[in-house]
């Protein structure tokens, strides 16, 4: 079981990481774009189909890993007006709804890449891409996500950060 935790940690940070380069890779794209553009060049087509991908695959690749260091968004005025104990319940609730959405949204997406990958589906601009390898970002994405979630409700930890830890205490 110890392996199939560092593994699946491995897999969360290098999503991160991968994540993190992207960024960059589409800040360097667009300066060069601009640079290009502004030398009276025309720019490559594939830099504009190569940033519309990455503005799908930063967010699924760095959002399980925002989950684990709860650096999602959350809005904790309802919370922070109940007790103590009713903050507990109403967290743990919340922890499972968002365990559920990250299911279903985990598999409905698993179900688009099959279908995608089954039927040869392309995505095509000026660079021909299989389609399942574009969206198979999502159905990883939300799975881990829920798998986070899943995590802190396992372990009783407070996943909403640390003004609502204080205001438990």
């Amino acid at each position: 079981m110890k392996h199939v935790v560092r593994c699946y940690d491995a897999i969360l940070h290098g999503m991160a990481w991968l994540a993190g380069f992207l960024m960059a890779a589409m800040m360097l794209v667009i300066f060069v774009d601009v640079v290009l553009r502004n030398l009276g060049y025309q720019s490559s087509s594939h830099f504009f189909t190569f940033t519309e991908y990455a503005l799908l695959a930063v967010p699924c690749l760095g959002a399980p890993w925002l989950v684990r260091e709860k650096g999602h968004i959350y809005v904790e005025i309802l919370l922070m007006a109940l007790s103590p104990r009713w903050r507990a319940i109403f967290t743990w609730c919340i922890g499972v709804v968002c365990i559920v959405v990250c299911a279903v949204l985990a598999w409905y997406g698993g179900v688009v890449t099959l279908n995608d990958f089954l039927q040869n589906e392309k995505d095509v601009r000026s660079l021909d891409m299989p389609r399942w390898m574009v969206v198979g970002f999502i159905p990883l994405s939300f799975a881990m996500m829920a798998i986070e979630f899943l995590r802190f409700l396992i372990r009783g930890e407070n996943f909403l950060g640390s003004l609502t830890a204080q205001a438990q205490e």
